[in-house]
């Protein structure tokens, strides 16, 4: 299925908009391919999301590769950090 971000393009957070922006860029200059899954434009999608955590009131950022929960920005920025990004999204 491959890697997926959810995240939401409307928020008045720019804190969530920091963290968005990073991670994609992050993505982008790796080449790792992901599908952003925008949750402001489908209720459905949100609900989706929160399904797969198995919390009804998480937030994005959230990063799954398949149904394999990846975790969130944090986690995300540590595996950065520590040069473990392709072991964190489950890519090697």
């Amino acid at each position: 299925m491959g890697l997926t971000v959810y995240c939401t393009l409307v928020t008045s957070s720019r804190e969530i908009k920091s963290q968005q922006s990073e991670v994609t860029r992050i993505l982008d200059g790796k080449n790792i391919k992901y599908i952003l899954v925008d949750i402001s434009q489908d209720n459905a999608l949100r609900d989706e999301m929160r399904a797969k955590l198995g919390n009804p009131k998480a937030i994005p950022l959230q990063i799954f590769n398949g149904d394999h929960y990846c975790r969130d920005y944090e986690l995300f920025v540590e595996a950065v950090k520590q040069n473990t990004l392709p072991e964190f999204l489950k890519l090697a």
